[in-house]
């Protein structure tokens, strides 16, 4: 398509575009139109293809210029947007009425990103807290590798029922007076039970042969048709307690773990581990504390595309994360105040999206080839599928450049986390509040197609975790039946991450 193109810069991020179409192009789109209508269209009179063409257009006028104008608005724009970086959708703002003896002209309007010219992104003073991994640290994460190991032996030491139990009991329910079930040998967990919601409550602390009264409230899912969801009145009493038994660790146990040099090899291979795993948190922060200082450092104007697209990353994550925690997806909500606050996270990520492009640009980073197998292939071992298939659903979903862009992002944030003056101050037990890592993720994850990877963004523990979410899926999911949580070998394994952070581990 031929056209006259005047670009009108309205400020830094807004663009006006004025096309002006000759008459020969409009013309010959207008008699295309009203030819093909004339082949189409059946009118009394007239035989098909003989209605004449002033006809046409006194009945069918509006119609056609309305959907010739259209057609050649859009092919114009796509044309040319390829020169414009655009952040949001354009705009019709005027046009020109189209005739086959005239021109035809229209103006578009449209955000566009910023194009920066930085300095002084080089050798930032950066600093973050990062804190000594101690054996507690240790003990705490071979416990958790132990725990996959535990089996359930019988009480008999005379203690008390404890959270996490299972608790062989004889039930006895009453409604309004009356007994409507009498059930012994009733395993009940006292980690919450499915289908007495409650009952647990009564057990805590009873040994054998004690007896506790209370209300409850029979599941939906139980046997109990007439009571589901009522309340009633139930007296339980302690037949046996089962309990998870870890065992001690030892060479031999070390061995069935995987890991090499007996009991002192796996505990020194734990703290390498969490080593890492604190030296990955210090890294976050830094680049975090990093990208504060450049939005800090450089005012500008950011498109509102740029800022919804932001958010609606951020609360499709959220909303991802409520639901893994168990809440109803179509439920989930967001308050003014939580809406507050992301859309500031989204204004800050959409800023440092547009500095990192500029750093790039300016530096002349690029994504090659291998970044981009690489980075596939970190994916797929992340979420236990093959390569070929996160790279058929990337290309099917038109998400490599999507991708290119993350992964461009995260080079550049690399290359300037290198270039900075890092200084490293010792943490207390507690670890750096991680509030602030979003506002560094969030330009990472922009228009993101995967989740970003688990190991990245997990925040250091005071004690470290009984678990990390760079463990492979069977690993995870052992500890996660070690304590007693309802996974299996069908869960996926950020279905198990979460319901591993339900439980607090």
């Amino acid at each position: 398509m031929q056209y006259e193109l005047q670009v009108e810069t309205v400020s830094s991020i807004r663009r006006r575009l004025h096309f002006t179409l000759q008459q020969g192009e409009v013309k010959g789109e207008l008699d295309r139109a009203f030819n093909d209508l004339k082949r189409r269209v059946r009118l009394p009179g007239f035989r098909p293809g003989k209605v004449p063409r002033q006809l046409l257009e006194a009945r069918f006028g509006g119609q056609i210029k309305g959907e010739v104008s259209g057609k050649l608005i859009d092919r114009a724009w796509r044309q040319a947007v390829g020169d414009l970086d655009v952040a949001g959708r354009p705009a019709l703002e005027d046009q020109g009425e189209l005739t086959a003896r005239d021109p035809f002209t229209f103006t578009i309007g449209v955000d566009v990103k910023p194009e920066l010219e930085l300095d002084g992104y080089k050798g930032l003073s950066v600093s973050y807290a990062a804190r000594a991994v101690t054996d507690a640290d240790v003990d705490g994460r071979v416990q958790a590798r132990l725990a996959s190991k535990a089996r359930l032996v019988e009480v008999t030491d005379g203690r008390g029922v404890e959270a996490g139990d299972l608790v062989l009991t004889a039930i006895k329910l009453e409604k309004d007076g009356e007994s409507v079930a009498d059930e012994p040998g009733t395993m009940v967990s006292a980690a919450g039970d499915r289908y007495y919601p409650g009952v647990e409550s009564l057990l805590m602390g009873l040994s054998v042969d004690g007896t506790a009264s209370g209300e409850v409230t029979i599941a939906e899912s139980s046997a109990y048709e007439h009571l589901r969801g009522q309340t009633v009145q139930a007296t339980v009493t302690v037949q046996a307690i089962q309990a998870n038994q870890i065992p001690e660790l030892d060479d031999e146990l070390a061995g069935e773990l995987g890991y090499e040099g007996g009991a002192d090899g796996m505990r020194a291979a734990v703290r390498m581990e969490i080593e890492t795993a604190v030296q990955d948190e210090g890294r976050t922060q830094a680049r975090v504390a990093l990208l504060q200082k450049l939005v800090e450092g450089n005012d500008f104007e950011v498109p509102q595309g740029m800022v919804d697209e932001q958010l609606q990353a951020l609360t499709e994550e959220l909303k991802v994360r409520r639901a893994y925690a168990g809440e109803d997806p179509r439920s989930i909500r967001f308050s003014e105040t939580e809406m507050d606050d992301l859309r500031g996270r989204a204004t800050f990520a959409a800023k440092a999206s547009v500095i990192l492009a500029a750093v790039a640009r300016q530096e002349d980073i690029t994504v090659s080839d291998a970044d981009l197998d690489a980075k596939i292939e970190e994916i797929a071992q992340l979420r236990g599928q093959t390569v070929q298939a996160i790279r058929g659903y990337l290309e099917r979903e038109d998400a490599i450049p999507v991708l290119n862009d993350r992964i461009l992002e995260e080079k550049t944030l690399e290359f300037l986390l290198e270039s900075a003056d890092l200084e490293v101050t010792e943490a207390g037990v507690e670890p750096a509040p991680a509030a602030a890592a979003p506002k560094k993720k969030a330009p990472a994850k922009k228009k993101a197609p995967a989740k970003k990877e688990a190991a990245a963004s997990a925040p250091a523990a005071a004690e470290a975790p009984a678990w990390d979410k760079k463990m492979k899926k069977a690993e995870l999911l052992d500890v996660a039946k070690g304590l007693g949580l309802d996974v299996n070998t069908k869960s996926k394994k950020d279905e198990i991450i979460a319901a591993l952070e339900a439980h607090g581990a």
